[in-house]
């Protein structure tokens, strides 16, 4: 069996605020270690349900998050940026599931802990009229290759999201939002051992659980904070419906993240 886990970090363990989530702020060694935890957990989880193979991207801003030299020696791992063409490395129809792990929920979601879709600069981004997150981001281009998506982990606001638009799948509630910036946490000698059984467990189900797509054709429509920052579009394959959004048209939507992994 081969897992794929994708990790962000504002949903980890103990993370509530954007310093921690910085580079070269006082808390960002200890929080990444904390999310190391949760990839850690996810992936003792994946081996005693019986993956054998377990790839790791990093995902989390300029990544270079994870300390590697602690990751699970059972994995290998993506580091690097940019993170297109294609935005998933590696995945393709060979796999069995994916994790999401230490995942945040979509822009404009109250109360959720360092809400946003992939950039502060983007109000919302919808696809074909549905604003989406990151989480579904991934699951649709995970369900191009049909892999289905049966983990995620983070706060109360993005595990009900991912179970609104994924299904009955695994969730880890590490925490409660309060507000963007102040949750109430568990220590992580609660949340390692919740996310590595709720791994094991998601690949005990992995054949009810369904990949999730957008279908054919796709609108992706991303509305800016700030109307000179919104890219001018080709009226062909893409438009400005006003000075705030661009909407781009595709036949399957993961054209838009560099299409999806095939050997190289």
């Amino acid at each position: 069996m081969k897992v794929y886990i994708s990790c962000d970090m504002e949903g980890a363990t103990g993370v509530v605020s954007w310093d921690q989530t910085h580079k070269g702020q006082a808390e960002f060694e200890v929080c990444r270690r904390l999310l190391l935890g949760d990839v850690n957990a996810a992936m003792e989880g994946a081996l005693e349900a019986g993956a054998e193979e377990i790839i790791v991207a990093d995902m989390h801003d300029g990544s270079l998050i994870l300390p590697t030299q602690e990751l699970h020696p059972a994995a290998k791992y993506i580091v690097g940026i940019p993170h297109h063409a294609p935005r998933l490395p590696y995945l393709d129809e060979s796999f069995h599931a994916v994790f999401l792990i230490a995942y945040h929920a979509m822009a404009g979601t109250h109360p959720a802990l360092l809400c946003h879709t992939m950039t502060g600069e983007w109000v919302e981004y919808a696809v074909n009229g549905t604003p989406v997150g990151e989480v579904e981001i991934d699951a649709a281009l995970a369900g191009a290759v049909g892999v289905p998506v049966v983990l995620v982990t983070g706060d109360q606001a993005v595990c009900a999201e991912a179970r609104r638009f994924l299904g009955d799948i695994e969730t880890v509630e590490v925490k409660q939002a309060v507000d963007p910036q102040r949750g109430l946490c568990l220590p992580k000698e609660k949340t390692w051992p919740m996310i590595r059984q709720a791994a094991k467990r998601a690949l005990q189900r992995v054949a009810e659980i369904k990949p999730f797509t957008f279908g054919s054709p796709v609108e992706i429509s991303i509305r800016y904070r700030n109307a000179d920052q919104v890219p001018k579009g080709d009226g062909v394959n893409s438009y400005n419906p006003d000075s705030w959004t661009v909407v781009y048209r595709y036949e399957r939507f993961e054209e838009h993240y560099g299409g999806v992994w095939t050997s190289r």
